[in-house]
This record gives C-alpha cells, structure tokens and sequence, in this order.
C-alpha cells in the first residue's frame, strides 16, 4: 500500500509540474499556419538601391497571437519548436539582366544582416527579355526555434517596384510570407 501511495503521490506532483509548465507556454496544433503574410503596395519604403534589406511584408491575413509584425517585418516564435518558413518576392525590372537574393535569417540576427545573417538562402538569376517576365525569388526552409526567437526574411539585389500585376500575376501570391509551426521535434 506504500508503494502505491509513493506512485500516486508521484504522479500528482508530476501532473502538477505540467500543468504549471504548460500554463507558461503557448500552445499550437502540429501543422498550423502561424503568418500568412503579403506585400502590398508597388513600391519598396526603402531605396531601390539594391542593397541588402528586410523584405517588406506588410500585410498578415493570418497572424497567430501578433507574431510577425507588419512594421518592422519581424516574425517572433509563439512557441518552441519546427518551423516551416516559405517566402518569395517579385520585382519588375525592364531591359536588363539581373539576380535577386532571398534568404532566411537565422534565428535574432539583426536585421537587415549581411551574408553571414543568412541560413537558407536563394539566388535567382533573372535574363534579360525586356519587360516580358518578372523576376520572383523563393527560398524555403525549416528553422528550429524557440520561444521568443525572431527571424526575418532578407533580400538583396532588389532594384525596382514590386508591382507584377502588368502580367496578370497575384502579387499577394507571388510577394508572399508563410510560416507554418510544425510541431516539437520528437523520438517517437
């Protein structure tokens, strides 16, 4: 009968512990969408200078708990665990070749970071065929967070308007931001 009173005794104290620890943390279903956000609007707020600089996404149809910010273009971890970032801009650029870079940061770099700010990171050569395309870059990646930690999305080599509508594009498609949280890495 003591041993059962230990293991009760135990678990309850175990229980207890979770639900104290639980109560600190956030919790999101496996496979949610947490930022799905776009650029809207032509221009870039920033010179078209083609220097490294965060991509400007500006507009969050899906934003759990305030986690990307629309102003600095910051995404903030709601929880600890795997994240699945997938993002991608478009430029419009006429008569001339060029490369566009889109990378994701690593986690509480400082924007807009340099080279070694980057983890995935995609280059994107775009030919030269007069205004008959649009140059788009995307980069995906899945990053290990943990609560609280920041991470941007940066671009460089940017050089014109994002407006691609001329083609019929979507920009809020083609200029876009998707963060998915999926899970805690387990063993099992």
């Amino acid at each position: 009968m003591k041993k059962l009173n230990t293991l009760a005794t135990l678990f309850t104290a175990g229980f207890a512990f979770f639900v104290a620890t639980s109560a600190q943390a956030t919790w999101i279903p496996n496979h949610q969408v947490v930022v799905d956000a776009h650029i809207s609007g032509s221009e870039l707020t920033e010179a078209n200078n083609g220097k490294i600089k965060v991509v400007e996404y500006n507009t969050a149809t899906i934003n759990f708990n305030t986690s990307f910010d629309t102003n600095s273009h910051i995404f903030t971890a709601p929880a600890t665990g795997l994240y699945n970032v997938d993002a991608r801009y478009a430029q419009l650029k006429c008569g001339s070749r060029y490369l566009l870079r889109i990378g994701i940061s690593i986690p509480n770099a400082t924007p807009p970071g340099g080279n070694a700010s980057l983890g995935p990171v995609t280059f994107a050569e775009i030919p030269n065929f007069g205004c008959a395309i649009p140059g788009i870059a995307a980069v995906n990646g899945v990053m290990h967070l943990e609560e609280g930690d920041t991470l941007f999305i940066q671009g460089r080599y940017q050089q014109a308007i994002y407006d691609i509508s001329r083609w019929s594009y979507k920009n809020e498609y083609q200029n876009r931001l998707v963060i998915t949280y999926l899970g805690v890495p387990t063993l099992f």
